[in-house]
């Protein structure tokens, strides 16, 4: 496969931004879910995560399962997470790895602006909620 791109920005005081492009392949999903446990640890006031995956352009059966994990270990710490996406195979990638991880805090969305409506919003993962 060819080269990934992969960059964890924490933006205080409750967001992590995760941006991924390139090809995911099954070691970078590993690495994905070992950088994130590794800031959801350091920034344990987190309650917002973004994952940007716009400029993802393949990804192996593997790597979607290593999103999945990742996707349930946000949806067990009870973080919204807002998928980033462009393309019809990033939304089913995404939609898939939420629906798999039975997160209703998880949403997929083609623009900013949508996700800023959303985090802002009470819809998904209201307080209390397990």
């Amino acid at each position: 496969m060819a080269q990934h791109r992969f960059q964890l920005t924490m933006t205080p005081p409750d967001r992590v931004t995760i941006e991924i492009g390139g090809a995911l392949g099954d070691l970078i999903a590993e690495e994905l879910t070992a950088k994130t446990v590794d800031a959801l640890a350091s920034q344990a006031s987190t309650k917002l995560v973004l994952i940007d995956i716009r400029g993802l352009t393949d990804f192996t059966v593997m790597a979607r399962v290593g999103l999945g994990t990742c996707q349930k270990l946000l949806r067990r710490r009870q973080i919204r997470t807002a998928w980033l996406v462009s393309t019809p195979r990033q939304h089913g990638l995404a939609t898939l790895v939420a629906h798999s991880a039975a997160d209703d805090g998880a949403g997929v969305f083609q623009t900013l602006a949508q996700i800023e409506a959303w985090f802002a919003s009470s819809e998904g993962r209201p307080s209390g909620r397990g």
